[in-house]
């Protein structure tokens, strides 16, 4: 009995100090955070301004996990899901057609605008150490749709459709602070469609917490969106404003 109990407690010691290493070699990265974003652009086959529209500019949220690895050949991941819901009511002071469904001037309109979207990075660590550089590709699959009603017709259209993007990642450490300073890019334009996304950051990162990092990021984010062919929605929008997040590292 000794000697089963002997054996259990070596096991665990083992795989305790099995985690100690492998967290010197893996990385978890996690946050959660708010955007604040503007809605500005043009919307619809024959387009209205957002603004006519009287978009409302909610707030976003967000929330990613990262796992950097060293294993040779195999990129790191990141999974990250962004919630984009906006809604307005107004009297809009120039007709538009959505889909099949044309709106008259004067007409009293609901709108409903929904941009969320899920990205699945996969990238590379080129440089590691107080300059950090990653490359790689980000599969991104908008998963909304935009629908418009007014008192005598309704019309929706999708934005479902996945979209490789070239993914580059930026970031400059100040060494001993815990401050870094990031900019971030997605991007992909072909066959009509169009999309960039933009994000400029200032992080700070503590290790007050044994076997945590924890801390916070504030940045500015601009996604841009050209659309004709991804799916029904056809559009030519700007999203951007300031966010702010929480962060864990371990």
């Amino acid at each position: 009995m000794k000697t089963h109990q002997t054996l259990l407690l070596a096991a665990a010691l083992t795989a305790t100090t099995g985690l100690t290493q492998a967290d010197t070699v893996l990385g978890v990265y996690a946050g959660v955070g708010i955007w604040q974003p503007d809605i500005s652009g043009k919307l619809g086959e024959v387009p209205i301004s957002a603004s006519d529209l009287d978009i409302d500019d909610d707030n976003a949220n967000f929330l990613y996990v990262a796992l950097e690895h060293p294993v040779p050949l195999l990129p790191n991941i990141r999974l990250q899901q962004t919630s984009i819901d906006n809604s307005g009511n107004s009297a809009i002071s120039s007709d538009f057609r959505l889909g099949d469904i044309s709106f008259d001037s004067g007409e009293q309109v609901s709108t409903k605008l929904d941009l969320t979207h899920q990205d699945a990075v996969l990238y590379y660590e080129i440089l590691d150490n107080w300059v950090n550089l990653d490359l790689g590709l980000n599969i991104r699959r908008y998963d909304g749709h935009m629908s418009v009603t007014s008192a005598n017709e309704s019309e929706r259209v999708s934005l479902d459709g996945v979209i490789p993007m070239i993914y580059g990642k930026a970031q400059f450490d100040l060494p001993f602070t815990g401050w870094s300073v990031a900019g971030e890019a997605n991007v992909i334009s072909y066959s009509g469609d169009g999309i960039t996304d933009y994000t400029v950051k200032i992080a700070y990162a503590s290790d007050i917490i044994p076997l945590f990092d924890v801390g916070f990021e504030v940045g500015y984010r601009d996604m841009s969106l050209d659309l004709e062919d991804l799916d029904d929605l056809v559009a030519d929008v700007s999203i951007d404003g300031p966010y702010a997040a929480l962060t864990v590292h371990f």
